[in-house]
């Protein structure tokens, strides 16, 4: 449907940009600092690839170096190294950044800290949204803090659809229509997400049902065949996406990828309908933008609101500068930091800084208050493998292609 490997290159340069360049912002003072700050360290060890999130992790480093210039930081970046094992070889950092995915690997094989301490002591539990939280948690303890989330919405330009004398969306169950009609008129929607998703895992966000179980696969995470042979509800999620293809609600000509451009023709009123995240609030917060509010009538889509979380602080067993790690993590984790994010235009994780909010924010912030762990994308608890042929076998029914067997063929194919 798309050139893949094209964008997916383009992705690697720009993201392995990005990490370089933070590196280097940090690393270019290094050593004129290091007289000024006395013996005061921090390593902090990047694996994550997100512009967006990589944006937001150099702001909240800077601003920590302005209250705290005696802590000398130094940023790594995972160019070159093979992150789990590194972490058991050598010490790469005091913190590391990285995805739930990457989490749950390096605790299966015992490198992290429990971190349930740090939860108590800067009250995350009270002052964060349990979405929030429960990216952190993993079967039933914490071994990371998420940074920031973005909730994964349907936005709608209202002077867009009245042109095309379509009604605007208000409930999750008005999109099966609107996209109908927007497939009639070969009208197709940008998806614009963060860096480490694609279009079929956001289709797959919406679909998947609030069945409890798509949400307990953690635990089993990277086991035998046998074990993710027992989870019928994979091949339930594909089933559901072929009634969507059948129903003529999606096809491989709905979804297009979008970018920062699309997002302004969007709110000139060239495109109807867009998905995206709230990390865009800035921009869509004007009159004639409105988003899907109600995600409980649901009849083909998801009953709350998907939410990405792509960047957690994990502390390896091995790390060393726990008073300056403590630092850190209260000042990322205090009111005032997030206050400063929200002021950044970005909608956070705390409960007293959301509150801020106008327009359409106020109904992200809502979004994010009624989740929980049902909110986490499922790919972020599937090893790489199995999520990558997922998405594969999802881009394959909308091309018309479906056996009702895709989930017993995807673990043949990956555990062969």
């Amino acid at each position: 449907m798309f050139n893949k490997l094209k964008i997916v290159n383009y992705k690697k340069f720009l993201c392995l940009f990005m990490i370089l360049m933070l590196s280097l912002n940090f690393g270019g003072c290094k050593n004129k600092k290091e007289t000024q700050r006395g013996e005061k360290k921090l390593n902090i060890f990047i694996d994550i690839k997100d512009k967006q999130s990589l944006n937001i992790i150099k702001f909240l480093v800077e601003e920590f170096e302005k209250e705290n210039p005696k802590i000398n930081i130094t940023i790594n970046n995972s160019i070159g190294i093979n992150n789990v094992e590194d972490v058991s070889k050598e010490k790469i950092g005091d913190i590391i950044v990285t995805s739930r995915n990457k989490m749950i690997e390096l605790q299966k094989k015992g490198y992290l800290n429990d971190l349930s301490n740090y939860y108590e002591k800067n009250k995350i539990n009270e002052k964060y949204y349990n979405i929030f939280k429960s990216y952190g948690r993993y079967c039933d303890k914490y071994y990371g803090m998420p940074i920031i989330p973005y909730t994964i919405e349907v936005f709608y330009n209202k002077e867009s659809l009245d042109k095309l004398k379509l009604p605007t969306p208000t409930k999750i169950s008005d999109l099966d229509n609107l996209l109908k009609n927007l497939n009639q008129l070969s009208i197709r929607v940008p998806v614009i997400l963060t860096e480490d998703l694609d279009i079929y895992n956001a289709i797959s966000s919406l679909v998947v049902r609030d069945k409890g179980n798509m949400y307990k696969i953690d635990c089993i995470y990277d086991f035998s065949q046998d074990f993710y042979k027992e989870r019928k509800e994979f091949q339930s999620l594909l089933d559901d996406i072929q009634d969507l293809y059948k129903k003529g609600v999606i096809n491989k000509n709905t979804f297009e990828l979008g970018n920062e451009t699309t997002i302004k023709k969007f709110t000139n009123g060239d495109i109807p309908l867009i998905i995206s995240t709230s990390h865009y609030y800035n921009e869509l917060n004007k009159h004639n933008i409105g988003l899907i509010e109600d995600y409980e009538s649901m009849v083909s889509f998801k009953g709350s609101v998907p939410v990405i979380v792509n960047a957690l602080i994990c502390l390896p067993v091995n790390g060393e500068s726990g008073e300056e790690v403590g630092e850190f993590i209260k000042f990322i984790y205090s009111d005032e930091t997030q206050k400063k994010l929200l002021e950044k235009g970005h909608i956070t994780g705390n409960i007293n800084a959301n509150k801020e909010l106008t327009g359409i924010g106020t109904t992200m912030r809502k979004h994010l208050e009624d989740n929980n762990e049902n909110g986490i994308l499922f790919v972020y608890n599937l090893p790489e493998n199995l999520y990558v042929a997922l998405t594969s076998q999802i881009e394959e029914i909308l091309s018309g292609k479906y056996n009702g067997r895709e989930w017993e063929d995807i673990l043949k194919e990956v555990y062969k």
